[in-house]
């Protein structure tokens, strides 16, 4: 049993089914967005520094958040769908924190090559 799984009732489909991802990321609000971004790079946030209560909400109703004792923070599915979000997009973002860690956890261990922002080999 997953922590969502009292937010769905039976038979419905979740991000965990093979639907595929990019049609949940047209579903959220910008705010929504902002949210998810700021708790994958920062992990665990208070009610105080939550960038948007709204987005949060937003989250949380889809399951992509917990919101529990003053603390956000998200399930899998929600650190699946931050890890998922298009490189190009996160870079045209004014904070690139949420790119920097998704482009750092993407890269395979040990890689001898990595790419420059234009997609050109470095060495």
């Amino acid at each position: 049993m997953m922590p969502t799984d009292h937010l769905f009732p039976k038979g419905a489909a979740t991000l965990r089914d093979s639907q595929p991802m990019i049609a949940n990321k047209l579903e959220l609000s910008p705010c929504a967005v902002s949210v998810l971004g700021q708790l994958f790079v920062e992990g665990p946030t208070s009610d105080n520094d939550i960038t948007s209560r709204a987005g949060r909400c937003d989250l949380v109703s889809a399951g992509l958040a917990f919101h529990e004792a003053g603390l956000s923070f998200l399930t899998p599915d929600g650190v699946r769908l931050a890890m998922e979000w298009d490189l190009c997009s996160l870079y045209a973002r004014r904070d690139r924190r949420w790119y920097s860690k998704v482009r750092a956890n993407a890269r395979p261990e040990g890689a001898a090559v990595s790419h420059s922002e234009s997609g050109a080999a470095v060495r």
